[in-house]
Parts: structure tokens; C-alpha cells; sequence
């Protein structure tokens, strides 16, 4: 009879375990798909993350080898990098019809801006943000906090000859996104990432890269 009992105990124990297993592996999907899918359509061009682990009982975790793949006709260098976020998040809204993000620490993205013929890489992602701004989703999505740590861009340009360059931008801060109770997944994607575009560009022409060009580049966003 012991021997029985101690048996089903350990049957349970261990559906216990892969039943969590299954919710974690479920809530870490959904978070992976709901980022790639969203940016993906958000930004015109593929969006991928490598790996998502957020805790079910705290709904701390992370984000690992998050990627914006250049647009088309240009090269084939990433577009914006971020290796890791923290992220600390209600669980159960996931389930619910607004998912509610407490914080997100975006930790030293690197951007690449690229001008190529009459184009750049960060106008054509900018448009096309711009373009699905809005856009309908079942779930609505509010970020308490959002912290973007100091950066680094890169920049290509041929506007009158080769030329390419390194510079960092300063960190950013955001407050209360997509409180108003009206912003869709999408929406709230497009608050993180657009202001790493722009902090990105602007602070390569104060740091000098584009110093030369700095007017033909602002063209470039301006139309």
C-alpha cells in the first residue's frame, strides 16, 4: 500500500512538472511569435528573436538576439541588434485582451544606417512603421517602463563618395506606452523601436560621421 501511494505521488509530481514545463514553454512561444510576428509586419522586413524565458511565477526574463533584417535593395547587414532584454511582465494578461509590461530594459542596441542611391535603410523602416501605424490586433498592449541603454550606430553612406563610421548615442526613457488604452501590439512595438532610429541617426550627425553630408541626409528623412 506505501508502496502504491508513494507511486501515485510520483505520478503526480511529475505531471506537475510537465505540465509547467508545457506553460512555460507555451508563454515563452507566445511572446517569441507575438514579437517576430508583429515586427515583422510593423517593420516591412523580417523580424527575429533567438530565444524568450520569462519566469511563470515572477514574469521576469529576458529577450536574447533580437534582429530588424535590412529592408530590400540593401545590403544584407542588420539593421538594428539587440542582444538582450529584460523584461518583467504580468503572466496572465498574456491571456487576456491587454498585455501588461511592468519594465523593459533594452541593453546597448547597435543600428546600422546605410544610404545607398536616393534611399537609406532607417527612412524605408521609419515609412513603413509610419505606414502600419494603427493597424488592427485583437490585444491591446500597455509598457509601464521602458529603458534603452546607450548605443552604438554605424554608418554607410555613397551621397557624393564612400564613406563609413562609428558613433554611440545617448541612453532613452519612456514612461506609461500605450496607456490611453488604444495602442495594438504593433503600436507598442513601433514606441520601442522608432526612438532608437532616431536617437541612432541624430546622434551620427552631431558626432560628425555625416557632418559633411548632414543636410543630404536629412533630405533623405524629410521626404
Amino acid at each position: 500500500m506505501k508502496n502504491k501511494g508513494l507511486k501515485i505521488i510520483g505520478g503526480l509530481l511529475a505531471l506537475l512538472v510537465a505540465i509547467f514545463i508545457v506553460l512555460t514553454l507555451t508563454v515563452d512561444g507566445i511572446v517569441k511569435s507575438g514579437i517576430e510576428e508583429h515586427g515583422s509586419q510593423l517593420m516591412g522586413t523580417e523580424v527575429r528573436v533567438d530565444g524568450v524565458s520569462i519566469s511563470l511565477f515572477s514574469g521576469s526574463g529576458s529577450i536574447s538576439g533580437f534582429t530588424v533584417q535590412n529592408p530590400e535593395d540593401f545590403s544584407e547587414e542588420v539593421a538594428v541588434e539587440i542582444e538582450e532584454m529584460s523584461i518583467e511582465m504580468d503572466v496572465s494578461s498574456l491571456f487576456s485582451e491587454v498585455i501588461l509590461i511592468e519594465g523593459i530594459t533594452i541593453k546597448s542596441p547597435n543600428v546600422f544606417f546605410e544610404q545607398k542611391g536616393f534611399g537609406a535603410n532607417l527612412k524605408v523602416l521609419n515609412d513603413s512603421m509610419a505606414a502600419a501605424s494603427g493597424a488592427s490586433s485583437e490585444k491591446a498592449m500597455i509598457i509601464k517602463h521602458l529603458f534603452i541603454e546607450a548605443g552604438t550606430i554605424k554608418v554607410s553612406t555613397s551621397i557624393d563618395r564612400e564613406r563609413s563610421g562609428e558613433a554611440s548615442f545617448s541612453s532613452i526613457e519612456l514612461e506609461g506606452i500605450g496607456r490611453d488604452g488604444n495602442n495594438t501590439i504593433s503600436d507598442a512595438v513601433r514606441q520601442v523601436i522608432e526612438p532608437i532610429l532616431e536617437q541612432a541617426m541624430e546622434e551620427a550627425i552631431k558626432s560628425g560621421i555625416t557632418d559633411q553630408i548632414e543636410n543630404r541626409v536629412r533630405d533623405l528623412f524629410d521626404n
